[in-house]
């Protein structure tokens, strides 16, 4: 019997297509409504999907959403948190039953927004919603103070195609056993909450402070990319699509994920599923369930002067064989997570 899933989305990433697309593979039909193309993060997406893309553009109110919601029936209904209020609003008065979960990926902070969001949540949404769907601890903690039991709280709504990502750390592991690659990778947006300013400055010190031969690579585009700092040891590529980052991973070593605020971070899980110590901050949501402090890499805190600094020039100084040995546990922990998972979260979910 087929299983009719309505997703009502923000952005469209790949590894979210990698993992409905799995789904597919296990008798569920999916029908995803979606937001144009971010200019920062410009994926393009095939269209051999199986599932069913809609715009959020072709509905102009939310009475023609709530008519199509009706008219499809889906039984099971997820919905990408609350930016949103016309996916919300649509959820009231439908004529149909279906199950509704909120798909939530901030982490609690217990700031005074966040105290005053989930007294409203709580009047005015909570009624809406059955169950809710995390990455996270972090997140669940959320749900929990939104009003969610704890038993209608699933976690593992995020993992990159850790099967391809972990064939990138087999086909790399003889090269870089025998001479470890002196390159940092970032991959992200080009904006102020990434830490991207930080991690050039902080990189160009360190190398020529101690005179060292390493790169730093940038993979991604966004605001400040005009503002780029130019140096002859930055290499920036622009934004690529997944399948032109093979190339990349093989011939750098360490990964660098500096963000201010990051609610999860999806790449952190791809690049320590392909085997890369990791230098982050302890801002990533995804860093406390993926990076083991020392082990396969060192987490930092902007909070603390000069940290971010410090941290990176520790993780250079560790030798090949170290790294290659932080890249191993990499892998380990990268299987918290997996699609398979995910599709087996799904069908808790929907029965």
């Amino acid at each position: 019997m087929t299983k009719k899933v309505l997703i009502l989305f923000t952005e469209l990433s790949s590894y979210i297509l990698n993992c409905l697309t799995e789904a597919e593979k296990d008798n569920f039909e999916i029908h995803l409504i979606r937001y144009p193309i971010n200019h920062e993060a410009p994926f393009e997406f095939i269209d051999e999907y199986p599932l069913k893309l809609y715009s959020r553009d072709d509905f102009k109110n939310v009475q023609t959403l709530r008519v199509f919601i009706n008219k499809l029936d889906p039984n099971l209904i997820l919905v990408s948190g609350w930016i949103d209020r016309g996916y919300l609003d649509a959820l009231k008065d439908l004529s149909i039953s279906s199950k509704k979960v909120l798909m939530l990926d901030t982490p609690w902070s217990s700031t005074i927004k966040q105290k005053i969001w989930k007294i409203i949540f709580k009047i005015k949404f909570l009624k809406l919603f059955d169950a809710s769907w995390v990455p996270g601890y972090e997140q669940s903690e959320y749900a929990q103070h939104l009003g969610f039991d704890f038993n209608d709280i699933y976690d593992g709504i995020y993992s990159c195609d850790n099967k391809l990502f972990n064939k990138y750390y087999f086909e790399n592991l003889e090269s870089k056993t025998k001479v470890f690659p002196k390159k940092l990778l970032f991959i992200g947006r080009y904006i102020e909450i990434k830490g991207i300013k930080e991690l050039w400055v902080n990189f160009v010190e360190i190398i020529e402070e101690f005179n060292l031969d390493w790169e730093l690579w940038c993979v991604g585009t966004g605001d400040l990319w005009d503002k780029r700092m130019i140096h002859s040891s930055i290499k920036h590529f622009g934004f690529l699509q997944p399948e032109e980052l093979k190339d990349v991973i093989s011939q750098t070593g360490i990964y660098v994920l500096p963000s201010k605020y990051e609610p999860w971070g999806v790449s952190l899980h791809e690049m320590v599923s392909a085997g890369m110590p990791v230098l982050t901050s302890d801002n990533v949501g995804s860093c406390s369930s993926l990076v083991n402090n020392k082990r396969n890499g060192i987490v930092f805190s902007h909070s603390i002067k000069g940290d971010f600094k410090q941290k990176m020039y520790e993780i250079m100084q560790f030798s090949d064989k170290e790294l290659s040995l932080m890249g191993e546990e990499s892998v380990h922990l990268s299987k918290k997570f997996t699609i398979q998972d995910w599709v087996r979260t799904l069908n808790k979910i929907y029965d």
